[in-house]
């Protein structure tokens, strides 16, 4: 086994991991084209650096997917991020802009590649025909990255003559965007396996369920309120008048992408050896189902079920844990909002704005979740206190304790699962008593390392500005509760997720429901989704949204908040559905479900007196505005950059900027 993981490993170093200028020198600029092409190595060298512009989540310093949506703060102000949501933000800033350089190079290399694969002898034909495929994979992936982020794009699609006239190439319509992109995945799908679970060297390699995948959230999107009808895009076009996007609405889209969803699920009921369910933490058929752990180890344990594909991240998820964990030590300041906070159900599935729902907004809580000791540990004693740590890194105790804040009680497993708040006992930490009281004040040493997040709290490093959460809360999701973030020890590698399985069911009933909302689907595979979560049916907690597209679309969008939380999901989601610009009216509290502008909210994390504040401090629970952001409604693309205007007088920059 150990050689077969080690195997494993190794290969994703050559795939994913490379020289980051290799696109940059073509083959004849370091050998001949016969010594490249007709040795297997340098073939698959090559076709490795075409992999490698693929983006790692790295704390997304490469993306603003996190820092730049209304669920998560970046409290660091050196992430382009802070200063872009005070909308300090123009074409000539180069903040994430030369990814889009990268992209064409790396589409570039793709042509190269199949150009001359041919050549090698060295490569049986059916490695050719992979090698090909794998390589119109990448080229539609590279295209779709670009048209979520810049929208329509320069379409090329033959290698270019070293002399073409690049400077007269104008951008494509929107729509031949997506169909080449889609051309792209039918064409990779048709030569690669259905999955890699018979050869699970090559994971992480597209297949036929990554293809179909990356195509129903592709037609997901260019269904969406942006790119469907919208109005607003009606004097986008290229300089010789070409109108870029067609906007006259056409439902049909909604079910083309309904129907690339249904292709991916149609595989996981009907192809078993595939292998793609959703994650379940006893689906090896040992012990008894946990919801919360399932949340948990979904994103911790590797290749499980419910991935359709990632990478071996090498590190990301070790610095997403340092930079999450409360210090010291640490530098803990990924902060959710409160938005992300308050959307989070209760255990009985309702949301908290539900009358009916038992949420209480303040005071401390009386009495604990049923979940907090189910083996009953004896707590008061250092043996039970180190049995019940053990239950709680191990995911069999969770939920609220008696004392906390009653805002947080009594909420859905998938809470527990993503949010770090006040008082709450940090998983992340060996059952070392001394290490445990290294992150308590006096008074509060009780051996269990409870998150200090309000003002002279021991988790607020005090003196740094920059390494706390200016939310009152830290992100708990993807991180590993057996880690020992004390001495930085991590007990496996991890993983980045690019598509899960949930995902593509979300895609799906939210498809259906623009334009057949009382399809009995969308309660069979959104019920899914609840019961690996551990909470009731949708249609069960809140019986009149069913067949109402106008709740089940809320209500759908909301569960997309939640499952999707924290991975990237929410900044498209709220501008493919066109709603990113929503204006914040409320003059008191934030209790709007969009909008990336406006004031973001969280607890008084600066409150009362750093000398005397302690658990018992009730001050630090009134929500506050942390900042107020600008989002204008060029934000929804990011602009071409500058320098590419600059240099052709016939590529059209994007609306408003």
């Amino acid at each position: 086994m150990k050689k077969i993981i080690i195997g494993i490993f190794l290969i994703q170093l050559v795939f994913f991991s490379g020289c980051s200028d290799f696109l940059d020198k073509l083959p004849d600029d370091m050998k001949t084209d016969e010594m490249v092409w007709s040795s297997r190595v340098e073939v698959e060298k090559y076709l490795a650096n075409v992999y490698a512009t693929i983006p790692g989540h790295r704390l997304h310093q490469d993306d603003p997917w996190l820092g730049m949506s209304d669920e998560i703060d970046l409290s660091w102000t050196v992430y382009p991020t802070y200063g872009l949501n005070f909308g300090n933000w123009t074409p000539s800033l180069n903040y994430y802009h030369g990814f889009y350089e990268k992209l064409y190079r790396a589409i570039r290399a793709s042509f190269v590649f199949e150009n001359n694969v041919d050549k090698c002898a060295e490569l049986s034909e059916d490695l050719k025909v992979q090698y090909k495929a794998e390589s119109k994979f990448l080229r539609g992936y590279y295209y779709w990255l670009l048209l979520r982020q810049w929208g329509p794009f320069v379409l090329i699609k033959e290698l270019q003559p070293n002399d073409a006239d690049f400077a007269n190439m104008g951008r494509a319509h929107f729509d031949d965007c997506v169909n080449y992109i889609v051309e792209m995945m039918d064409e990779a799908e048709k030569d690669l396996p259905l999955h890699w679970q018979n050869n699970t060297t090559w994971m992480g390699k597209p297949n036929k369920i990554v293809c179909k995948s990356v195509k129903s959230t592709v037609l997901t999107f260019a269904a969406s309120p942006q790119w469907n009808g919208n109005l607003e895009y009606a004097n986008f076009k290229n300089p010789d008048g070409t109108p870029l996007v067609n906007i006259a609405y056409d439902e049909s889209k909604w079910e083309r992408a309904a129907e690339a969803s249904r292709e991916v699920i149609k595989i996981s009921e009907n192809n078993p050896e595939a292998n793609l369910r959703l994650y379940k933490n006893n689906e090896s058929g040992d012990g008894e189902f946990n919801p919360y752990k399932s949340c948990v180890d979904v994103h911790l344990k590797k290749w499980n079920s419910e991935v359709i594909w990632g990478k071996y991240s090498v590190g990301n998820t070790n610095a997403w844990m340092i930079h999450t964990t409360p210090g010291p030590k640490t530098l803990g300041g990924v902060g959710p909002t409160q938005r992300l906070v308050d959307a989070f159900l209760m255990e009985n599935g309702k949301t908290i704005d539900d009358p009916t729902s038992g949420y209480v907004e303040s005071g401390f809580a009386t009495s604990p979740n049923p979940h907090w000791n189910p083996n009953e540990r004896a707590v008061g004693t250092e043996e039970g206190r180190k049995q019940m740590i053990a239950d709680i890194r191990e995911c069999e105790a969770w939920g609220h304790w008696e004392g906390d804040w009653n805002m947080y009680a009594n909420r859905e497993p998938r809470f527990y699962a993503s949010i770090l708040y006040n008082r709450r006992v940090i998983p992340q930490i060996p059952d070392d008593i001394n290490k445990r009281n290294f992150y308590n004040s006096e008074g509060q040493k009780d051996g269990y390392a409870r998150a200090e997040l309000y003002y002279g709290g021991v988790s607020r490093q005090s003196g740094s500005y920059t390494f706390f959460s200016r939310t009152g809360y830290l992100a708990q999701k993807r991180v590993d509760p057996m880690a020992n973030m004390y001495d930085r020890a991590y007990p496996q590698d991890y993983m980045d997720v690019f598509i899960r399985y949930a995902q593509i069911l979300l895609d799906y009933i939210e498809a259906l429901n623009e334009y057949d909302p009382s399809n009995a689907d969308i309660r069979k595979y959104w019920d899914m989704i609840r019961e690996r979560a551990g909470v009731p049916s949708a249609f069960v907690s809140n019986p009149e949204i069913s067949g109402d597209k106008e709740l089940q679309r809320e209500f759908i969008l909301r569960e997309r908040q939640i499952e999707l939380c924290m991975e990237g999901d929410r900044y498209f989601t709220s501008r493919r559905r066109w709603l990113a610009h929503t204006v914040d009216e409320d003059g008191t509290v934030d209790n709007r479900r969009w909008g990336d502008g406006g004031r973001m909210w969280g607890m008084a994390i600066s409150a009362g007196d750093a000398a005397s504040n302690d658990f018992s401090f009730t001050g630090f629970y009134e929500r506050i505005p942390f900042e107020t952001r600008v989002f204008k409604r060029e934000f929804y693309l990011f602009p071409i950059p500058e320098n590419e205007i600059n240099k052709s007088y016939n590529l059209a920059q994007n609306p408003w900027w």
